[in-house]
Parts: C-alpha cells; sequence; structure tokens
C-alpha cells in the first residue's frame, strides 16, 4: 500500500504514542547522502538544452543557488546575484528545472488563517541528496552536532518533497505550501484541505521535544482555531508523543512508513 501520510494524519484511529520508528540521526542522515558526481550535474544541464535554450553555466550556477540556502524562497535578486547574472533573466532557468521534476515550487500558504503571507513560492529539490551536494556540505559533517544546522533545511526538503510526491496518490486532496508572515510567524509547511482547516508541520533534528518547538504551531493554532486540524513537530525521535490537544511529535519515519518506520532500500 503507497504512503499515504496525511490521510494517516486525519484518521481517527492514527494515536501518535503507537508510531514506532527504527530510523535515527544517522539514518536520516544516510537518507541525503547518496553520492552526486559533476557528471549527473552536467546530464541535467544537457537535459535542460534539449529542451530550451539554455546557457550551461548560467544553468548550473542556478542549480547551486537554488540550492543554498535549501527550500529557500525563490528571490530573483537574490538568485541573480548569487548565479551572477541579472535578476531579469532568473525565470527561463527555474522553469525548465521545474519542467524537468528536478525543482518543485512550495508556494506560500493561502489559508485564510494566515495574516500577510509571503506568496514568493520556495524551491524544493526532488532529490534530497542532489540538494545536499549542491549546497556543498559532506554527509558526514550533517551527522556532528556542529552539522545540525545546515541539516535541518535538508531534512525540510526532505519532508517537502516526499509529502509533494504522496500528493499525487493520496486519498486526501490537499496543498502542500509553507508560512512565513511578515509580523515573523513562520510554519515550516502547511496541508491546506479544501474545507479551509489545515494542519502545520515542524521539521527538526532533535529527538526530544521541547516547548518552543511548538510556538509557531500554537501561533497558527490561535489564528486558525477551529479550522486547525493538529500540528506536528516532526523529528529523529523513535517513538511518536502527544505533547497536547492537537499537538504531536512523530518521527520523520512516518512519513513513509507510519505503521513501522524501517529504512526506505
Amino acid at each position: 500500500m503507497a504512503a499515504d501520510f496525511v490521510a494517516r494524519l486525519g484518521s481517527r484511529g492514527s494515536v501518535p504514542g503507537e508510531v514506532h520508528s527504527t530510523w535515527d540521526l544517522p539514518a536520516y542522515v544516510g537518507a541525503l547522502a547518496r553520492p552526486v558526481t559533476d557528471d549527473e550535474v552536467e546530464r541535467i544541464v544537457r537535459r535542460a538544452r534539449a529542451v530550451r535554450r539554455t546557457d550551461p553555466d548560467r544553468l548550473t550556477a542556478i542549480l547551486a543557488a537554488l540550492a543554498d540556502p535549501p527550500v529557500g524562497e525563490l528571490n530573483k535578486a537574490r538568485l541573480g546575484a548569487a548565479a551572477g547574472i541579472p535578476p531579469t533573466t532568473v525565470g527561463p532557468y527555474v522553469d525548465v528545472l521545474v519542467e524537468l521534476g528536478v525543482v518543485q515550487l512550495l508556494p506560500g500558504c493561502r489559508s485564510s488563517a494566515a495574516k500577510r503571507a509571503i506568496g514568493r513560492p520556495r524551491a524544493v529539490y526532488a532529490d534530497p541528496s542532489l540538494a545536499r551536494h549542491l549546497y556543498g556540505v559532506p554527509a558526514e559533517q550533517l551527522a556532528e552536532f556542529g552539522g545540525r544546522r545546515r541539516l535541518t533545511p535538508l531534512l525540510v526538503g526532505l519532508v517537502a518533497a516526499e509529502l509533494l510526491r504522496q500528493r499525487a496518490t493520496s486519498a486526501v486532496d490537499y496543498r502542500l505550501s509553507y508560512l512565513r508572515e511578515r509580523n515573523g510567524l513562520a510554519v515550516d509547511l502547511v496541508v491546506e484541505l479544501r474545507d479551509d482547516t489545515c494542519y502545520g508541520l515542524e521539521v527538526r533534528t532533535a529527538a526530544s521535544l521541547r516547548p518552543h518547538q511548538f510556538a509557531g504551531l500554537q501561533a497558527l493554532e490561535r489564528r486558525a482555531g477551529s479550522r486547525f486540524r493538529g500540528g506536528v513537530v516532526l523529528n529523529t525521535a523513535a517513538t511518536g508523543h502527544q505533547y497536547g490537544p492537537r499537538l504531536w511529535g512523530l518521527p520523520i519515519s512516518a512519513l513513509w512508513d507510519w505503521d513501522q518506520g524501517q529504512p526506505r532500500r
């Protein structure tokens, strides 16, 4: 049976404390550790040129800029500066990467609970290992304590890519977005349902739950009221946990195997 995280999240029979995982931090790092060669990047560039006339050096530069930081907002001025090209020429390069399925665009939140939300999309690499390679950080460094800061956005990308993949076959019709408001409220991912209800998701590298990890979710809950279905901190813990009413902690691996959490082969 195909993974359907959002459907399981809304199931009355799902109990967070009964969700178990065999994954630990090194296993999640391993999910990002597939070796990526420069030849693979060059193949992407050649595929892009076969679809649309593009400058290979500029496309390579845009590939790297979109991954630094991972799941960064699509700010054409920033991307143009990072890639050394005029901001007005960024759009076609992003478009061809989206057309090839290398990059997916994660839109800003449109839920009625959002106020003055940033509408600019974020770039999500379909292959998290490619994102890590372009980000320029060796996998072994991510497992070190000092590498956690750089691991977090890569895990957000991994979660986003998985939920975007599942959306096509899910029993629940949902829109995946992120929330960043001009007043400072931010939630890593928001699952928006057709009835204007939503789930909030935060992604953390820690295996333990702390009150501050739920701050954004609780703010979203206050804003959404009855339209808030629940908030989840996805982390590296071995078991799920009911933190409070409509607030849970779950292993990241529950995304692809709620029942077992076994590493994918």
